[in-house]
């Protein structure tokens, strides 16, 4: 039996400071991962409703939204290490802030700073891409994604520690999971030390003009973008509030949701590592669309699923099938922007992306609370296939750029 190639799902060379980011990545994909299982019990059992808990994500998008493309024309005209160290402070500001919170409104404020700290990390992505060359940027995504969802996975599985707190230590069920929710958070930020040391390998190429808005590539922005929104809407109108969706109709807590998340997350993890080599069987754009095409009749038939298991079984499948597409999107949109406004650039995608977080956590809550439980997967669905149709006819003529890596 043939084993595979690492070279065929690693790039050539990754530098100390490339490394120092994975590691960083692996850390912050262990405290998301344990966010994931437990935050939206833990609101539940603080007695919040539907539409308040995607009130509360929504204001998270908010947050990025205001400062998104401030920050990435902020890097590009002063500097990438600046705009990144204020973000950790502010992250770490919003840390202290959501472990001590239990109304709604600190909840909110909270967010909203978590909001600004990640609109300011999306200049993350291009400090990254600059520490390879454009022929190993497949690569190097896939591998990103790969360690970050491994992590993410093993997080995930802090989500048995709540209900074993409850029975053999006599903790409440709230009490259980804001400890394992703030042991996530303890987790998230051990990361910053590691991104910190990241940054000694990247050279700026500031600009050093006035603070305005300069793009030499609009059309492929505003495509990217679009195509950024459809794909953040689809998405978010229901598994954002799949946690509660699952403890809502099958009555699951971490324990189990943590063993779906695992397992989901492994099956995506594996889906990076090979997303490189679909690429350059198919090409990347055929293999960005057949991924999320793929992914959308297992999006349709969760409403059919009579139990947890089957419900898990599609979830894992649609993860795993539409994860082959995400670190294809994010290379092949640092190829085709020029190096000198990458972080830009990035801020306007991760600001649609953030856009589509704003509106869709709130929609799902609200369809869930006046209609049903399973009605926001039919419009999520939906916008799945027009987000594959329209990758393939927006981008089918785009090209790389010609300067910076």
């Amino acid at each position: 039996m043939q084993l595979m190639n690492p070279r065929s799902i690693a790039p050539d060379k990754v530098s100390l400071p490339a490394k120092l980011f994975l590691l960083g990545m692996i850390f912050n994909g262990l405290g998301n991962g344990v966010f994931n299982v437990v935050l939206q019990l833990y609101l539940l059992s603080l007695g919040f409703t539907s539409d308040a808990i995607g009130l509360i994500i929504m204001i998270s998008s908010i947050g990025a939204a205001l400062l998104t493309i401030p920050a990435g024309i902020a890097a590009d005209r002063y500097g990438k290490k600046r705009v990144v160290l204020c973000g950790f402070s502010i992250w770490c500001l919003s840390a202290l802030l959501v472990t001590g919170a239990s109304s709604i409104e600190v909840f909110c404020l909270a967010f909203l700073l978590v909001g600004v700290g990640n609109a300011i990390g999306s200049v993350s992505t291009p400090i990254y891409s600059s520490f390879f060359e454009k022929k190993d940027m497949d690569r190097a995504f896939g591998l990103l994604g790969f360690l970050n969802i491994t992590s993410m996975s093993v997080g995930s599985l802090l989500g048995f520690l709540p209900p074993m707190l409850v029975a053999n230590h006599g903790f409440t069920l709230q009490f259980a999971y804001w400890a394992v929710f703030a042991l996530g958070v303890i987790v998230f930020v051990s990361s910053i030390p590691f991104f910190i040391g990241s940054l000694r390998g990247v050279i700026d190429s500031k600009r050093g003009d006035a603070f305005r808005f300069t793009l030499k590539s609009p059309n492929v922005v505003t495509k990217f973008s679009l195509l950024t929104v459809l794909g953040s809407l689809g998405y978010g109108v229901f598994f954002s509030l799949f946690p509660y969706y699952a403890n809502k109709k099958f009555g699951i807590e971490s324990d189990a949701l943590g063993t779906l998340f695992f397992i989901s997350n492994l099956t995506s993890a594996g889906a990076h590592v090979l997303a490189a080599r679909a690429s350059t069987r198919l090409g990347p754009l055929k293999a960005i669309t057949v991924a999320i095409s793929l992914s959308i009749p297992f999006y349709v038939l969760i409403p059919l699923a009579p139990s947890f298991t089957w419900l898990s079984c599609l979830y894992i499948l649609r993860c795993g099938v539409r994860a082959m597409a995400t670190p294809l999107e994010t290379s092949f949109f640092m190829k085709v922007v020029r190096g000198e406004e990458k972080a830009t650039a990035n801020s306007i995608r991760t600001l649609a992306m953030q856009g589509g977080g704003v509106i869709a956590p709130w929609l799902g809550g609200q369809i869930m609370a006046f209609m049903s439980l399973d009605a926001p997967t039919s419009f999520g669905a939906e916008l799945y296939a027009i987000h594959a149709a329209a990758y393939y006819f927006l981008l089918r003529n785009e090209k790389e750029a010609g300067s910076g890596k």
